[in-house]
């Protein structure tokens, strides 16, 4: 009799064992469907905002062209990469490396007007300019809360009891941050002595 109540208490300990495993299983699961659903709710709040300033650019160029024939090399810039975001199409890694392109690509098209006064006193460019600001800034937001969204993926699906969980479930480590250019990382001179 009394082997019977061991073996009994060996069964309701083991069942216990067995329910907490698949309840934390199932808990680190809904929370990891969560966290995926985060990232990739933020990254298409960056997928709209990069959207805006390929609808602008082409109204920028066109704005910028009737004034600055001679700078062709940075309209053709723009225009192609625009065409490489175009063509990035869905896959999230291209994409952001296509954007990273534009992002370089814009940039002299935004100081033309130094060079070009004149531009400045054209209504519609200074509209559009300031469109393309805006819209730079949001992309520069939405990016910040897709790469936090990420992060907070990527640490949970890696600690312990949930990595282990991770893994079971399907559920990856990914590694597609937005990073800034590496260029920027290089302090520019500044010489007074000219």
């Amino acid at each position: 009799m009394k082997g019977t109540w061991v073996a009994l208490g060996v069964v309701v300990l083991l069942m216990v064992v067995v329910l907490l495993g698949f309840g934390s299983y199932v808990s680190a699961k809904n929370q990891m469907v969560v966290l995926n659903g985060d990232v990739n709710q933020t990254y298409s709040e960056v997928d709209v905002q990069q959207q805006r300033r390929m609808d602008l650019i082409p109204n920028l160029v066109a704005s910028v062209k009737g004034y600055v024939n001679e700078e062709s090399t940075v309209l053709t810039n723009i225009a192609n990469a625009r065409a490489g975001v175009i063509a990035a199409g869905s896959d999230r890694a291209s994409s952001i490396q296509a954007n990273k392109q534009l992002d370089v690509a814009i940039s002299p098209l935004l100081r033309l007007q130094e060079a070009y006064p004149n531009l400045k006193g054209n209504e519609q460019f200074v509209r559009l300019e300031d469109e393309l600001a805006g819209t730079e800034n949001r992309i520069g937001v939405a990016r910040q809360r897709y790469n936090k969204a990420l992060e907070a993926y990527d640490n949970d699906i890696q600690t312990f009891p949930n990595s282990y969980w991770a893994h079971l479930a399907g559920y990856k480590y990914r590694d597609e941050y937005f990073k800034g250019n590496p260029n920027n990382a290089v302090a520019p001179s500044v010489d007074f002595s000219k």
